[in-house]
């Protein structure tokens, strides 16, 4: 009996570190997420004062919106999906902005969801925010689509975007970019064995395509 208390408090404590050491990581990786989310719609907003003012200032009223969503939805582990939802549709008007006429957005988001669910904040953004930092060009047209819905509890998004090459020399278009490697990392961390991901960016069709399924239950 001694034996089998001591193994139960050493398997309590144990379960108690692997969830503060997850907490610690979603925090770290959340962390990552939002400047770079920023560094990146800062830019677009710095370029857009050089050619439209009223512009510039619609996209900051818009951005403050988004870091109102930042500021007070990522500090809670789950936020509620038509939110989620809500900042997407924001992020994406606030794209429109700054990209021009060659550039096709194809967006089909489902209005009404069977039943309101939660969601982790700022899961899916990255996703949609890559079509918009890789998949856009000002010499050739190019098309983003973004297709949201939800059937029997499962979150389904699809986005598909051209991959256009960049000719840029700065860090950032270098760099790999952090936000998908660490919305995976996310989705490991958060929904285990309750979603699925694929990524298809070798295709005749030189396109980059994310299916993710998300079991919401």
């Amino acid at each position: 009996m001694a034996a089998v208390k001591k193994w139960q408090a050493d398997e309590f404590l144990r379960q108690q570190l692997d969830q503060q050491r997850i907490k610690s990581e979603l925090s770290y990786l959340k962390a990552q997420i939002n400047p770079h989310f920023f560094f990146n719609t800062l830019n677009n907003i710095y370029s857009l004062t050089n050619i439209d003012v009223e512009r510039a200032q619609t996209a900051l009223h818009k951005l403050s919106r988004l870091m109102r969503y930042v500021l007070y939805e990522t500090e809670k582990g789950q936020t509620l999906l038509s939110r989620e939802i809500d900042f997407i549709k924001d992020y994406i008007e606030l794209m429109k902005l700054r990209i021009s006429e060659k550039v096709k957005i194809n967006l089909d988001i489902q209005e009404q969801m069977e039943e309101e669910k939660c969601i982790a904040p700022m899961i899916l953004l990255p996703f949609i925010e890559n079509c918009f930092k890789h998949g856009i060009s000002s010499q050739q047209q190019s098309v983003i689509t973004v297709k949201l819905s939800e059937k029997d509890q499962v979150l389904h998004l699809y986005t598909c975007n051209n991959i256009i090459s960049s000719y840029s020399n700065s860090p950032e278009s270098q760099a790999k970019g952090i936000g998908l490697t660490n919305t995976k990392r996310r989705l490991s961390l958060l929904y285990a064995q309750r979603f699925q991901l694929e990524i298809d960016d070798q295709n005749p069709e030189n396109e980059y395509r994310v299916n993710l399924k998300i079991h919401l239950a």
